[in-house]
């Protein structure tokens, strides 16, 4: 059953997007090589974000855990870490775009008229059209992100995800309803706009310096954790998806990690079946 919930989700905007070139070339199709490849097959939707941010968050956290005190090991991790954050958005917001696309070619065609593409432009034997389309957006950039998942959501694609409230979830091991981002963060945009900018500026500039700002760190981590995770929970819910659930008897809901679960240690990793 859809809830009503889902069904606004998927509503389609009337908003056009112009005109947009774009056409298959060598560069390209190497790009989508070493991508498909590099993303395998997605058994579980949000895996590979999971999985990805686990890796690159353990670093900036391992010194204080060690008693290690170096400014200049943690001024090193801090920036590895607002570049990571920002890069397993990217990831993570492609291959869900080439997923989604890929289960309802209905959003498509939709992509094809708004942007007035042609479609042999774009079309090749080795890839599917959800994979050649995703190369059309700059996922390392806010507003193409939004501009990417517009047919899909509308025109307010985050302002939906951070204030929408979600039916029953697992999370930090109890059964919760009613989240919402804006409900722990009422900042969450001021704080996912400037990771956006202190990461362009650290990647392009090498003499910055960031001043380390805890508070806005750990602000901005646990909301570049969660959102993606909320934007598996409405897809999950649009197509019925495996994912990770929290289960207790007859109960079962979708699992969101938090902060708390990604630095616990006493779990372990295993492949998805």
């Amino acid at each position: 059953m859809v809830s009503a919930l889902t069904t606004r989700l998927f509503v389609i905007s009337p908003y056009q997007y112009g005109n947009m070139k774009k056409k298959i070339n060598s560069k390209m199709l190497q790009e989508l090589s070493t991508l498909r490849e590099s993303r395998n097959f997605i058994k579980i939707l949000n895996y590979n974000f999971l999985m990805n941010f686990y890796e690159n968050c353990r670093i900036i956290h391992y010194f204080p855990a060690q008693g290690i005190e170096s400014k200049d090991f943690v001024r090193i991790a801090y920036r590895h870490y607002l570049v990571s954050l920002v890069s397993c958005w990217e990831t993570f917001f492609r291959d869900m775009f080439v997923c989604t696309h890929e289960l309802d070619e209905e959003f498509i065609d939709k992509i094809i008229k708004n942007f007035n593409l042609n479609r042999t432009d774009i079309e090749h034997a080795d890839f599917k059209l959800s994979e050649t389309l995703s190369t059309c957006f700059n996922f390392q950039n806010i507003k193409e992100i939004e501009s990417a998942y517009r047919i899909m959501w509308g025109s307010d694609f985050f302002n939906f995800l951070c204030t929408e409230k979600t039916n029953v979830i697992g999370m930090c091991g109890k059964f919760t309803r009613d989240f919402s981002v804006c409900g722990l963060f009422h900042d969450w945009r001021e704080v996912i706009d400037k990771t956006f900018k202190e990461r362009h500026r650290i990647v392009h500039d090498a003499n910055y310096r960031p001043v380390l700002n805890v508070k806005y760190i750990q602000h901005a981590e646990a909301l570049f954790l969660l959102i993606p995770q909320l934007v598996a929970y409405f897809v999950i819910k649009r197509f019925g998806l495996k994912h990770f659930a929290l289960c207790s008897g007859e109960i079962a809901a979708p699992m969101v990690f938090t902060m708390q679960d990604i630095l616990a240690d006493d779990w372990a990793v295993v492949e998805p079946t």
